[in-house]
């Protein structure tokens, strides 16, 4: 069934619930491309009736299940109590598909993302409805959290295509760098490059809001480019100064299909006479894990190159030791929801005291992140974390301020 074809469909349900709660649950299956790079197409097309199989076995009776894509279902789920009874049938497939597919002699491990859309709480149309679901399956990923039920305002924070698209080509981002802490030295040994839009009209919006819209759009590949540039040209002026500081530039795997990447970064590399080496990309874990292959493939040819590479947000997504021994990465970069919880919650201690020992046994460089207060830098410190950053380190700052505030102490 095509989109429209569910959209009337899904307006004829309303027409006949009589006001009565009903539930729009998205289902997306995740690492569809993965497994049809391993096992070949006619394999991969056998995954979504098996889920479909799986899926409606979870529903009850009443529940309408339609397919919308390849890797996408909709479920109806009419008669609801409450908002609870939403989540507990997302969180019940989520969970469900924590288990292998088994079809045509294979076993494939197929996880989802779950978003959930209520009516009449989230909408009273088809097309409200089901944009609501979209919105909150997006946060669902972001958040790695893997289901998630829509919040009233969130579409409040997208922003139109030609906005982005128009701030890129007039230079309206500007870059910002966050200092990055050596631990063994107590000195600053780099910075971490973020991408910042400040709109003339809106004000400050925020960065995973422009960046989802340019992974969304196709606008990632100009993002890329300009913030490559825009980071090695103020970090060559800081580097004119003390050449062992070290920038990392966080990229999106989106762009890893293109044919000119590794030209494109070692290309900007030349012009701003910046040394592979004193670069690090940084990728997050979950964003890696959504195409793993593509993604392994393209790491090595970076590192090939000399650039470092940097696995962000470590521990909160979904990825396997399996795939982390492949990857051919220079440093771990632990989740901030594990730095900020360390001292008032035993587990998240531990588990950071774990991620430190699994790099350094990888030989991986450890750094922690969203580290806001002295006491959780010195538990860092007696674990062995090799650095850091945070509100407590430091701010974020415009990267021209910061070349001016060089020069002027210089």
């Amino acid at each position: 069934m095509n989109r429209a074809a569910l959209a009337g469909r899904l307006t004829d349900v309303l027409q006949r619930s009589g006001g009565e709660r009903l539930g729009i649950m998205l289902v997306r299956i995740q690492r569809l491309q993965e497994f049809r790079l391993v096992h070949g197409y006619e394999a991969s097309d056998a995954v979504a009736p098996a889920a479909a199989v799986r899926v409606r076995g979870l529903l009850r009776p009443q529940d309408e299940l339609e397919q919308v894509s390849e890797n996408e279902f909709i479920a109806l789920l009419p008669n609801l109590l409450n908002t609870g009874h939403a989540m507990l049938a997302a969180t019940r497939i989520v969970r469900d598909f924590d288990s292998p597919l088994m079809f045509h002699g294979h076993a494939v491990m197929t996880p989802v993302a779950v978003g959930v859309s209520l009516y009449p709480d989230h909408g009273i149309d088809a097309t409200t409805l089901l944009r609501a679901a979209e919105v909150a399956l997006r946060d669902a990923k972001r958040l790695g959290e893997r289901c998630a039920l829509y919040i009233p305002g969130t579409e409040r924070a997208m922003v139109p295509y030609e906005w982005l698209h128009d701030a890129l080509q007039a230079n309206r981002l500007e870059a910002h760098f966050e200092p990055i802490l050596d631990l063994r030295r107590n000195a600053v040994c780099g910075y971490e490059s973020l991408a910042r839009w400040n709109d003339a009209s809106s004000g400050s919006i925020r960065p995973d809001v422009f960046i989802r819209l340019a992974e969304d759009t196709g606008l990632i590949a100009e993002l890329t480019r300009w913030s490559l540039n825009a980071t090695f040209r103020h970090a060559a002026g800081i580097r004119a100064r003390d050449s062992a500081l070290r920038f990392s530039v966080n990229i999106s795997p989106r762009v890893f299909g293109q044919r000119d990447l590794v030209q494109q970064i070692t290309g900007a590399l030349a012009i701003w006479d910046m040394p592979p080496e004193s670069v690090t990309l940084e990728v997050t874990e979950s964003a890696l894990m959504e195409d793993p292959l593509t993604s392994i493939a393209m790491l090595h040819t970076l590192r090939e190159a000399g650039l470092g590479v940097s696995i962000d947000d470590f521990g909160a997504g979904y990825s396997s030791l399996a795939y982390l021994k492949q990857l051919p990465a220079t440093e771990l970069k632990i989740d901030r929801s594990f730095v900020s919880d360390m001292r008032h919650d035993v587990r998240s201690s531990r588990v950071v005291r774990a991620i430190i020992d699994l790099g350094h046994q990888l030989d991986l460089q450890v750094v922690a992140e969203g580290v806001e207060d002295a006491e959780t830098l010195e538990l860092l410190r007696a674990l062995g974390c090799d650095r850091a950053q945070g509100y407590h380190i430091g701010r974020s700052t415009p990267a021209s301020h910061l070349l001016q505030r060089i020069e002027v102490h210089d």
